[in-house]
């Protein structure tokens, strides 16, 4: 994980930037844990010294890791309580492709619940965990043209940006609308492998599935494709085509009965 601690141009605050490489065949726990903490480490030690200037540093940055591994911990528990739908788990145990798209028709998930199932099947059949990412922008765009970093404002338009760019506003507009980001979680034991991944488009009501729906899509061994080729296409700007959608709904929502 890549930390950055990016200055406005005003000096008057700043943006921190958690940004996660590619993880493979690894522990979710673990995983998540390392994440989370060392993420809200960082947070908390910038908040406690701009509220304690006079503080020694060693003392905040003790507060910053307490604080983080409580949050942690609390956290962990949710997850934990948290339910897994029953076809979650049989999932793991199908042997078609058939049988699995029978078994995800009109699933619906959040973040939490897909974690908690992570988990399960880490601490219950085996299956390690694996994530990848892929950013693409408009082959027109010049390389290093783009700001260190941008956010557009959707309601507004507003673009707020750090670092020098040659790029007008409404570039860097263009270049956040049109970029394709495609972001995938793979739970992996032998050869058997299932694949969740969601595409900007797909997680900001762009793609025309029910109308805009927030949605995961999936894919696995079952469908008849390696998994080498799989993350081939995922690290390209062309994912991998499946008829298996998953409503994503808010987190903390719980699923509809």
């Amino acid at each position: 994980m890549a930390d950055h601690i990016i200055p406005d141009e005003d000096g008057k605050g700043f943006t921190f930037a958690f940004i996660d490489g590619d993880i493979e065949f690894v522990n979710p726990i673990e995983y998540l844990a390392d994440r989370t903490i060392k993420s809200r480490t960082i947070i908390y030690s910038k908040y406690l010294a701009i509220k304690n200037p006079t503080f020694p540093s060693d003392i905040i940055q003790k507060a910053a890791i307490k604080n983080a591994k409580e949050d942690w911990e609390n956290h962990l528990k949710d997850i934990l309580a948290t339910k897994v739908p029953q076809c979650l788990i049989s999932l793991l145990k199908s042997t078609s492709k058939k049988e699995q798209e029978k078994l995800l028709k009109g699933l619906q998930l959040t973040p939490e619940i897909l974690f908690a199932f992570f988990f399960k099947a880490f601490n219950d059949f085996g299956f390690t965990y694996s994530q990848y990412k892929s950013e693409h922008f408009p082959k027109t765009l010049e390389k290093g043209s783009l700001p260190k970093f941008a956010t557009l404002d959707r309601e507004s338009g507003e673009i707020k940006k750090v670092g020098e760019t040659s790029l007008t506003d409404g570039q860097i507009k263009q270049a956040i609308e049109q970029r394709k980001v495609i972001a995938t979680k793979f739970i992996d034991s032998g050869s058997s492998w299932h694949a969740f991944f969601i595409t900007f488009k797909s997680i900001g009501g762009e793609e025309s599935w029910k109308n805009g729906q927030p949605h995961y899509h999936y894919i696995s061994d079952k469908f008849e494709i390696s998994r080498a080729e799989e993350v081939k296409q995922f690290k390209s700007d062309h994912y991998p085509k499946t008829s298996v959608h998953i409503e994503l709904l808010d987190y903390g929502k719980q699923p509809e009965k």
